[in-house]
């Protein structure tokens, strides 16, 4: 009897880490989500679980490069949309390489479509 009572709490604790488990997306310095999927997050947080399937997150980036005490360049972008399809066990990250931006997964890039400004509405408007 207890080790049925064992085994169907194993099962049980299991199932529940298993469902439990979703996908994350992890914010470098410098990015701040505004949206996930159309719902308001946290702009301070620096991560947000987010549901398997089809992604659209809004994000900033900001940056500031100190070139010496009497020159600094800020730059804050507009918002953009970034679009993927998530897999509830992988963790994202987007990062900036230059002045490309990309969504990777544990090192590796992944499809994602990135859109600011009127790009974001002429993509809405051909679907």
């Amino acid at each position: 009897m207890r080790t049925k009572t064992l085994l169907a709490t194993a099962a049980t604790a299991l199932l529940l880490s298993t469902t439990a488990s979703a996908a994350q997306l992890q914010l470098d310095d410098g990015f701040f989500a505004t949206s996930v999927n159309g719902n308001e997050v946290s702009v301070t947080a620096d991560a947000h679980d987010l549901s398997n399937g089809k992604q659209v997150i809004t994000v900033r980036y900001e940056e500031n490069v100190i070139h010496s005490r009497e020159r600094n360049d800020y730059t804050v972008t507009g918002p953009m949309y970034v679009v993927f399809n998530a897999d509830k066990s992988a963790n994202y990250q987007i990062v900036k390489t230059g002045e490309k931006f990309e969504l990777t997964s544990n090192g590796n890039a992944v499809a994602a479509k990135f859109y600011n400004g009127d790009q974001a509405v002429h993509a809405a408007l051909s679907m």
